[in-house]
């Protein structure tokens, strides 16, 4: 984890610190049990990018229209309408991690590389191993797969 941001010195605590706490155990979890599984090393880095969302929410230097995107990702997040359910564990959050890494990645034309990395608490430079993770996300999950993913979403808020 990154030493850039300390996420315990936030007081009082928040419900986002609460919820990235939670999140993470069950990440490490999964992981520890899924040590062979492809995926393992991906989800770990899933509790990591919604703090980075959700610090950057609270940011004066994001631009409103920056935020709104990482609302929105952040709902996406936080929704229990997936396009892969969270309760398959590791699998379930690649979606939101995919959704996730493409806000990052749009903020990196809009805002401070060292804004983004503030708040940075995962491993190794944020803007590497957000187009990293892109690459093999692309990879597995296949071209295409943001506009699947936000056609679903849309289609189940619907219901």
């Amino acid at each position: 984890m990154s030493e850039l941001y300390d996420y315990e010195k936030d007081c009082p605590r928040r419900d986002y610190d609460s919820f990235y706490l939670r999140l993470r155990r069950r990440v490490e979890d999964w992981s520890r049990r899924h040590m062979n599984d492809a995926a393992a090393e991906l989800v770990l880095c899933v509790p990591d990018f919604f703090y980075l969302l959700m610090k950057l929410m609270g940011d004066a230097e994001v631009p409103r229209r920056c935020k709104a995107q990482c609302a929105a990702a952040l709902a996406y997040f936080v929704s229990p309408i997936d396009v892969i359910p969270d309760v398959l564990g590791g699998l379930g959050w690649l979606d939101d991690l995919y959704v996730a890494l493409l806000v990052v990645n749009s903020l990196l034309t809009s805002v401070d590389g060292e804004v983004l990395e503030r708040y940075w608490l995962g491993d190794g430079d944020l803007i590497l191993k957000a187009r990293e993770l892109i690459a093999r996300l692309d990879e597995k999950l296949g071209s295409g797969a943001i506009r699947r993913i936000v056609a679903a979403f849309r289609s189940r808020m619907q219901e």
